[in-house]
């Protein structure tokens, strides 16, 4: 197969690193690494569920800062993920319609609430000593303000179901992310069609983004697929960090 073409590229994330996932992210990064890939985007979650404290499992720290040292981007991904406590309105209802079970934990927030959740946060990620350049918000459900809350935390880089962007000068990518859900036999199932049926449609877009999520690789119709797409994408398009696709040297 010929290299893939220069202008095409592939942003690779893997979502909801916390030390409750430590395992399923082990084993993504070494299938990335089967595949070549040796750097990818990883979404930290401080305290998952209000039950895994990052700050708590120094074995897992140092395998993040290890990772952080060999360029790793390092995201901000909410502070605890889970929709605990929060009610959502009829309008957020249809919003999040088949799309996320209560896990868009910056969904119902408003601008101060997020900006507190962001600098706590940030706290735990830099006190262990991760630098992330920017947020995610679990699920890329957010309510109002975000951006400019981001913007005066000193973030960099933002993204949401179809875009990155920088927020210092506000330039933005088309970039669709290709995902699964591995929650009940039939999303998975489900996940595997689309993901392949949307091949045609990704082929128009210069950045694609594959959004990979700890259960996708213990599902076996998911990791499978994952799998394939991986194949699929790297023969067509070559791996590239936020910072790269941002700021091109």
């Amino acid at each position: 197969m010929p290299p893939p073409a220069t202008n095409r590229r592939v942003l690779i994330s893997i979502h909801d690193v916390t030390p409750f996932h430590a395992r399923r992210v082990d084993a993504i990064q070494r299938l990335l690494s089967d595949h070549g890939v040796a750097r990818c985007a990883l979404f930290v979650v401080p305290n998952w569920h209000g039950e895994w404290p990052l700050d708590g499992d120094q074995p897992f720290i140092g395998h993040l800062r290890a990772r952080q040292d060999a360029g790793c981007e390092i995201f901000l991904h909410g502070l605890r993920h889970d929709e605990q406590g929060a009610t959502r309105t009829a309008t957020q209802q249809v919003r999040t319609f088949g799309r996320t079970a209560r896990e868009a934990e910056f969904l119902s927030l408003d601008a101060s609430e997020a900006d507190a959740r962001i600098g706590q946060g940030l706290a735990v990620l830099r006190n262990v000593g991760l630098e992330p350049v920017g947020f995610v918000p679990p699920a890329w459900f957010h309510g109002r303000g975000l951006s400019e809350v981001l913007a005066r935390r000193g973030l960099r880089l933002t993204e949401n179901a179809w875009h990155v962007w920088s927020l210092g000068d506000g330039a933005r990518y088309r970039a669709p992310a290709v995902h699964w859900s591995a929650r009940t036999r039939l999303r998975a199932a489900a996940g595997v069609v689309i993901e392949r049926m949307r091949r045609p449609h990704d082929a128009f877009f210069d950045v694609v983004r594959l959004a990979i999520h700890p259960p996708d690789i213990e599902e076996p119709r998911v990791a499978s697929s994952l799998r394939a797409a991986l194949d699929h994408l790297l023969g067509r398009r070559v791996p590239v960090s936020y910072r790269e696709l941002l700021e091109p040297v």
